[in-house]
C-alpha cells in the first residue's frame, strides 16, 4: 500500500506541474502548449483513477463519504486533488506520513 501511496501523490504533483507548464506556455503563446495540455489532462486521468482506487478500498470512510469524496475528486480536479492530498486523505487511508526535520 505504501507504494501505491507514494505514487497517487507523485502522479498528482507531476500533474499539477505540467499543468502550470501548459498555461504558461499558453500565456506566452507556444505553439505546442495544446499538445501540453492535453498531456496534463492525461496525466491528471491517471491520479484521478488512483485515488478513486483508493476512496473506494477504504475500510475508514462510509459509503455516503466514499460517493461524495468521488464526485468531489471528479468534478474539482485539481482543486479537489490539493484539497484531498493535504487535507482528506490521511483520514482516508489511515497512513500518516512523518515529516523529518
Amino acid at each position: 500500500m505504501n507504494k501505491a501511496y507514494q505514487q497517487t501523490k507523485q502522479a498528482f504533483l507531476f500533474s499539477l506541474t505540467f499543468y502550470i507548464l501548459s498555461l504558461l506556455l499558453i500565456l506566452f503563446r507556444v505553439g505546442f502548449a495544446p499538445i501540453m495540455l492535453s498531456i496534463s489532462m492525461l496525466l491528471s486521468l491517471i491520479w484521478v483513477v488512483m485515488v478513486l482506487l483508493e476512496i473506494m478500498k477504504s475500510p475508514r470512510i462510509d459509503n455516503k463519504e466514499r460517493m461524495l469524496l468521488a464526485l468531489f475528486i471528479i468534478f474539482f480536479n485539481i482543486i479537489g486533488g490539493i484539497a484531498y492530498f493535504y487535507l482528506l486523505r490521511d483520514r482516508v487511508t489511515g497512513i500518516k506520513i512523518i515529516k523529518k526535520k
